[in-house]
């Protein structure tokens, strides 16, 4: 086939080298075992290799060689039978092939552990990217034997290649627009994994140097999944390049390549530790604007908890005395993930707190606060409420919900499942949930569960053990339901306390 190129245009495609095999003890060992078997059992060892299915690593085999392969024993061994020697060969044969498998996953392990450095910046190199570019293009060039260098680097839409570095150009050429990836052959080849060999520019104007320079070698900067751009190195003369200064000079390409990686990487490290402050600084907020102090309500016990301990939570629990001297307890969700569900939540236990200040029912306290949150957001911001007051000396109780939160309350006698059919707050700008009035007797129990819950079996379980310890604490109670229903992330106890207990404050 005819060389159709000239001679002074060389493409250069690094070829790819086969990964060498793995080190390993076994090969070292193999021949001291084999004599120190043949000196024990008086039968020589054959090393036999085995390929791997689907593999082309291979696993190390040692048995017992055939009886036309059998030479005479050394003087001093004392042969035994044969089937007892095999047993031992494929015994050791085991053992070494395991051994292989151990030492090949070291082998890899370290290397995975390598990549697991933490990236931190340099003092000195916080800002001075450029200067650490323009010198790797420096000494790049010197290496090569070339007068100058550039580094030219592909838009977002990599359609432009833009000047970000240079060694040995003039300061204007920083300021020259973006040059069309279109027409760019030189680099085009190059970004395709080919390095480009102008040995005489001057023959070959329509490759569309950068610079004018007699001589230059493009050569691609890329990821291991994108190309970045291209670095150029100039020389001042016609003159050709070895293979040696064209692999040297895609290892500096390689280094660049990876120089610009770590900056990337340690600006998202640095973003990442930012964001990650501001999550526990939340969340730390969040846990800190949950009740902590039971208030003073004689005859009457309360307890929350919240299984969000290092994360953002996407609902709340608040008990509280309204100016009318009942006792109002609450539990509310948001819809959402992450960030958003956390913030409506915290809005939402701002909106309850706000509006208890003034006289109300349950029902109209919901009415309000979705109104509040109708007007507040732009939609999409549906949350769930549950919300009751309690009158301390009868134990006349008023409660009212919305959207998805279950309530169980167990008395004496009887037990009721609580879920509302009204819509989450949020959802309609006119929201009139139903309220329900009852009466605790002494040692009656609400609780309050955040999220819904389908399954007849909890809510007759955890009904159960309430029942059964209806003279514990509400932090007692609430232990009980943490052990029974492990999958609700929040949870409230509202206890009417037996005359003569402890208070518990």
């Amino acid at each position: 086939m005819t060389n159709n190129l000239p001679p002074f245009l060389r493409l250069h495609i690094a070829e790819e080298l086969a990964a060498p095999p793995s080190p390993s003890l076994v090969d070292d060992t193999l021949a001291s075992l084999a004599t120190a078997f043949e000196l024990a059992t008086g039968w020589p060892l054959v090393e036999e290799s085995a390929t791997l299915t689907e593999s082309s690593s291979h696993r190390r085999r040692v048995k017992e060689s055939t009886d036309d392969t059998i030479s005479a024993p050394p003087a001093d061994a004392t042969r035994i039978e044969r089937w007892r020697a095999a047993q031992l060969s494929d015994a050791i044969s085991n053992l070494f092939a395991q051994l292989k498998t151990l030492q090949t996953a070291l082998w890899h392990r370290e290397a995975e552990l390598a990549i697991g450095i933490p990236v931190s910046p340099k003092r000195e190199e916080e800002e001075h990217l450029a200067a650490r570019l323009e010198v790797m293009l420096r000494n790049g060039a010197d290496a090569v034997g070339c007068c100058a260098a550039g580094l030219y680097m592909l838009d977002d839409a990599t359609t432009e290649l833009k000047l970000r570095a240079a060694s040995g150009l003039p300061n204007d050429r920083f300021l020259e627009p973006a040059r069309p990836l279109a027409g760019a052959f030189a680099e085009l080849e190059a970004l395709i994994g080919h390095a480009v060999v102008l040995e005489d520019a001057s023959l070959l104007p329509h490759w569309r140097l950068p610079e004018s320079f007699p001589a230059a070698l493009c050569l691609p900067v890329s990821s291991p999944t994108d190309p970045l751009g291209t670095i150029w190195f100039f020389a001042d003369s016609v003159r050709d390049f070895t293979d040696q200064e064209i692999h040297l000079a895609e290892i500096i390409a390689g280094s660049i390549a990876a120089e610009l990686q770590r900056e990337v990487l340690l600006a998202e490290c640095l973003a990442s530790k930012q964001a990650d402050r501001q999550v526990i600084t939340a969340v730390h907020w969040q846990h800190n604007h949950l009740p902590t102090i039971k208030p003073i309500v004689d005859g009457w016990d309360v307890a929350g908890w919240s299984a969000s301990d290092d994360e953002l939570a996407s609902g709340f629990y608040d008990w509280f005395v309204p100016p009318d001297g009942s006792l109002a307890v609450a539990v509310g969700m948001s819809n959402g993930i992450g960030m958003e569900s956390a913030l409506n939540a915290s809005a939402l236990q701002a909106s309850v707190r706000a509006h208890t200040d003034y006289a109300h029912n349950a029902a109209n306290l919901i009415y309000r606060v979705n109104d509040s949150v109708w007007n507040a957001s732009t939609g999409g911001h549906a949350s769930s409420l549950f919300y009751c007051k309690a009158t301390p000396d009868s134990g006349e109780i008023e409660y009212s919900t919305a959207g998805v939160v279950t309530a169980i309350l167990v008395q004496k006698s009887d037990v009721e499942l609580i879920q509302s059919d009204a819509p989450p707050l949020g959802v309609e700008p006119e929201l009139n949930p139903p309220m329900t009035r009852a009466r605790l007797a002494q040692g009656d129990v609400l609780l309050i569960l955040g999220g819904p819950s389908t399954r007849p079996s909890l809510h007759l379980e955890l009904s159960r053990q309430i029942r059964k310890n209806r003279d514990a604490t509400a932090e007692e109670l609430l232990d009980l339901v943490r052990s029974v229903a492990p999958q609700n992330d929040l949870a409230l106890i509202l206890h009417r306390r037996q005359q003569g207990e402890a208070s518990g404050h």
